[in-house]
């Protein structure tokens, strides 16, 4: 690397501009943590990269060499830099994110009225339309999209409309919209006029203002558009069925007369059935009518419904709310006077299997299905980590002091041997448990685990906010704990919707969309927010800073498995560790995600049993 300080600024500068990139597409993760990289390799001749301040680096005889340590004072410069660049471009997309997804909320509500709707600004410019607006818009009906605009025909009679509206000169603007009769002559001219060629009725009406500018809602109804629930309307309303009728009609924005003619009564009889309208709703006028309508839910419920989207919020807090608590007797006090709390499932009589859960998680991470370890005679214990779950906190903890507290916790259980199961970052715990217990551990499964970070190249292997966190565990440790504030925080917020996004790239499988499964990630969320970022930071400190990857040769069956569809650790990953553990075999599953443990439960698991009990000559895990 050219040394000089315009070199090393523009490389700088293509970093800082690769991190905001990368924060809205995950595929440019290699070449930004290759630009990473560059920055850290001097020439022969090196001297000083100066960016703000002056870094003295060692000359070494020849050639191109990276810096020696990994946790360097180049290295750990770098970070300070470009650390404020990851956590600004992260906030800028979950504020973007977060934008899009309330827009397209909005928009999934607005396509759900039978009318149609545009929220403009002053200019009549366009925020957001439904599709019965746009198409009303495309339909020549009197109303056009020109630029953005919403505009009418004549231009004038919209745009005076919203001026007098959002310069509270009238509370509201109705008119109506005449379409020009078609030629004999046009195409299609000797047949009945369309229902949009009869006239739009227009509604607008003051929303407030945004960011200081003022905003409108125009409501836009033809003959033909979609018309209200009669039944809605007589059950929430108590109208009669007759009443219904006319009151969709004057939704529609009908007249008086037109409704009384599509109806097939007398206008005499449409002004008694007002009347009592009127009084069943608690109205005087008719714009007043309109506005009740529009107050009611039966608006919102005209679309088809959509039975492949997620469970609601609601629903998710309500399978939280029965979700069965664990079993007497799961939990012990250490000698050191700490709470460890773990799970027992499954049957109790079976071949016993600790699983090792993932990063802040707790003993809800398991299958949501127990048949199908009682079909497996597996029992199952999930023992909780310090400081996770409602186990006690426990100060400088590192992935050695593990063994010590599984080995009180299987005194206790009477357990001599057992399996052991990992997901995600349980795998360097789960590689201590055998390494400190290799007469007593039989089989070992590592799933969708991570492997060590030596430097900045292993972060290629994760993606977004999860590099940025483990990057700075890694090199800048005292910004982890600010950072982890504003994760954990979240989770306590709305922890629905950190499951959706924790989901959102994750492939389709039933356990993803099964809502015990979704409660019980729930569960696991909610208690790491409550435990607090300190919990958090100690956790991942202890993974990246304790882990010892010099594991010995041993006879222990052992495999790695991975989903090569993993959005948040890539399968590199989990070959690397494999290929750090002696022997182990690597099973890489095709088209799975992130959470393969839970989609492909009792496959592992069968394979984990039968590698335990497999002879010298035996046979690999069965495939999945």
């Amino acid at each position: 690397m050219d040394t000089s300080t315009p070199r090393f600024a523009e490389r700088l500068s293509t970093v800082i501009g690769l991190i905001y990139d990368t924060a809205d597409d995950d595929s440019l993760w290699p070449q930004l943590l290759e630009g990473m990289a560059d920055l850290l390799v001097l020439p022969h001749d090196g001297a000083q990269a100066t960016l703000g301040a002056r870094l003295e680096l060692a000359r070494p005889e020849a050639g191109p060499v990276a810096l020696s340590t990994a946790t360097g004072e180049a290295e750990q410069y770098l970070w300070a830099c470009l650390a404020p660049h990851f956590a600004r471009s992260q906030n800028l997309h979950a504020e973007l994110r977060e934008a899009e997804i309330e827009r397209d909320l909005l928009e999934r509500v607005m396509d759900r009225l039978p009318l149609g709707m545009a929220i403009v600004n002053a200019q009549g410019r366009t925020i957001s339309a439904n599709r019965a607006m746009l198409a009303l818009a495309q339909s020549g009906a009197g109303l056009a999209m020109q630029s953005r605009h919403l505009v009418s025909t004549p231009p004038e009679v919209l745009a005076n409309a919203i001026a007098r509206v959002l310069d509270r000169q009238q509370d509201h603007a109705c008119f109506r919209l005449e379409q020009a009769a078609r030629p004999p002559s046009a195409p299609g001219g000797d047949a009945s006029p369309s229902q949009t060629e009869q006239g739009l009725s227009i509604w607008v009406s003051r929303l407030g203002q945004v960011a200081g500018q003022s905003r409108a809602m125009v409501l836009a109804a033809s003959p033909g558009s979609r018309a209200l629930s009669e039944d809605g309307l007589c059950a929430f309303f108590n109208l009669s069925p007759a009443e219904a009728r006319l009151t969709q009609q004057l939704a529609l924005g009908q007249s008086m007369e037109d409704a009384a003619t599509a109806l097939g009564v007398s206008h005499n009889t449409t002004k008694t059935q007002l009347k009592k309208v009127f009084a069943k709703v608690g109205v005087k006028r008719q714009p007043e009518l309109l506005q009740a309508i529009y107050a009611s839910p039966l608006w919102l419920d005209m679309g088809p419904q959509n039975r492949r989207l997620q469970p609601r919020r609601a629903a998710l807090q309500a399978a939280l709310a029965n979700d069965c608590a664990l079993p007497e007797g799961s939990g012990m006090r250490l000698p050191d006077g700490r709470w460890m709390a773990w799970s027992d499932s499954g049957d109790p009589q079976g071949w016993p299997v600790l699983l090792c859960h993932g990063f802040i998680g707790s003993c809800h991470e398991r299958h949501p299905d127990e048949s199908h370890l009682r079909a497996l005679g597996i029992r199952l214990i999930i023992p909780e980590r310090p400081g996770c779950g409602d186990s006690d906190y426990q100060e400088k903890r590192s992935i050695g002091d593990w063994p010590d507290d599984v080995l009180l916790l299987l005194c206790h259980l009477n357990i001599e041997k057992f399996g052991v199961i990992s997901w995600q970052f349980g795998a360097p715990y789960a590689l201590e448990l055998a390494r400190a217990m290799p007469q007593r551990v039989q089989a070992l499964s590592l799933v969708s685990p991570p492997a060590p970070v030596t430097g900045v190249k292993d972060l290629r292997h994760y993606a977004g906010d999860g590099a940025f966190l483990m990057g700075v565990a890694f090199y800048i440790p005292r910004l982890l704990l600010p950072t982890l504030r504003a994760v954990v925080s979240a989770a306590g917020k709305n922890v629905s919707r950190v499951i959706e996004n924790e989901l959102r790239k994750e492939p389709t499988s039933a356990v993803i969309n099964d809502l015990d499964f979704r409660a019980q990630r729930a569960r696991t969320l909610q208690k790491a927010a409550q435990n607090g970022a300190q919990c958090a930071e100690a956790e991942m400190l202890a993974a990246y800073k304790t882990w010892k990857a010099d594991y010995p040769a041993w006879s222990l069956p052992t495999t790695v498995w991975h989903g090569k569809a993993d959005p948040q650790v890539r399968w590199h990953a989990g070959q690397q560790l494999a290929a750090l553990v002696p022997g182990a075999a690597m099973q890489l599953v095709p088209g799975a995600g992130h959470f393969l443990l839970f989609s492909h439960w009792k496959a592992i698991l069968g394979a984990l049993k039968d590698s335990a009990f497999q002879t010298s000559s035996a046979k690999t895990p069965r495939p999945i």
